[in-house]
């Protein structure tokens, strides 16, 4: 019972961080870097691109497409790549700065 607990809370704390680097990245990468224990939250858009081309691959074996529907997917696929593609930059440009920044005050 125990470990099926600490699952809900690590799985509550990963998709709470998760949902907070969506609508506000400034402030839960501030966070990240305060908690260092969060760290692998950051590159969750990494892991999501990951398991987008595994899905891809075998939905490419499974399923034949052709046509207007083909062109629709690619579509869906090339901008689910290039936003979450953008937000990983995002995110790794402010954990940087931050780092940076707690750098900069560490040495001065």
């Amino acid at each position: 019972m125990k470990k099926r607990l600490f699952f809900v809370y690590v799985l509550y704390v990963w998709t709470k961080m998760l949902l907070g680097l969506t609508f506000y990245p400034l402030r839960f990468t501030r966070k990240v870097v305060r908690r260092p224990i969060l760290f692998p939250v950051i590159f969750t858009p990494f892991f999501g691109l990951f398991i987008l081309f595994i899905f891809g691959r075998f939905a490419a074996v499974l399923v034949s497409v052709y046509g207007f529907k083909r062109d629709i997917i690619a579509v869906f696929l090339s901008t689910v790549l290039i936003s979450i593609t953008f937000w990983q930059i995002l995110l790794l440009y402010l954990l940087a700065n931050y780092f940076f920044a707690l750098w900069r005050t560490n040495t001065n």
